[in-house]
């Protein structure tokens, strides 16, 4: 949880201090009150090992500064969920929870909200919440799309993340990265976790040596500096 730009940015802090400037004004607009928080999740670039974390072995990556943004504001006595985009090429859309399954998802239908329904219900599954509360959001995503750079984890894990900390149960960051790649299964992506781990689990300035046998392991990787910058 970050509370500064400079916490999360390195460089361009006031481009990025402009966007979240602009979700919130826009958020108002739409919904007529101030969200709570916003959620963040980056995308990521590969380096070494292309298609081979679903078998279980290393890779490689690092995350990138495009990111996916979900600003949310929490209704109590409600389940609703209401969904919105900066980009108007994307509908708003609204479901809401399912004491049976939780919410459906339709992968017959190439829906944007699709994305955001599988981070919802992994998280709840992960946080076992049976009574979740109302959210009303607005997502800004910056992540090239259909070009390698994970922008479809991204807003998943980044929708796992704003379902959590709007019913006040935050996990353990390899709880997280476990919830997001089950997430994506619920859309028929059999992944093996390398891009929610650099999505969640990347450090600052550095590429992340990612193993998952035994058990997920982390290691930062240091970038050297560069002349110029």
């Amino acid at each position: 949880m970050f509370t500064a730009l400079s916490d999360i940015y390195t460089d361009d802090l006031l481009k990025h201090g402009v966007r979240f400037q602009t979700l919130v004004e826009e958020f108002i607009k739409i919904y007529g009150t101030k969200p709570t928080f916003i959620a963040r999740a980056p995308g990521r670039v590969n380096i070494i090992g292309e298609h081979i974390d679903y078998c279980g072995f290393p890779v490689f990556p690092m995350a990138i500064v495009p990111d996916c943004l979900i600003a949310v504001q929490t209704l109590d006595g409600s389940s609703t969920v209401k969904l919105a985009n900066v980009n108007q090429e994307f509908s708003p859309r609204e479901f809401s929870y399912s004491p049976t399954c939780t919410v459906a998802i339709d992968n017959s239908q190439h829906d944007w909200t699709n994305y955001f329904k599988c981070g919802y219900k992994g998280a709840l599954d992960a946080i076992e919440c049976f009574a979740p509360k109302g959210m009303q959001c607005l997502m800004d995503g910056n992540v090239p799309q259909c070009v390698g750079l994970s922008s479809s984890s991204a807003l998943v894990c980044c929708a796992a993340l704003a379902t959590m900390k709007a019913n006040n149960k935050l996990l353990s960051q390899e709880m997280v990265v476990e919830a997001s790649v089950a997430s994506e299964r619920y859309i028929g992506t059999n992944g093996g976790g390398m891009d929610q781990t650099a999505s969640i689990m990347s450090q600052p300035h550095s590429a992340s040596f990612i193993e998952f046998d035994p058990e997920l392991n982390v290691t930062p990787v240091k970038l050297p500096s560069t002349d110029p910058p």
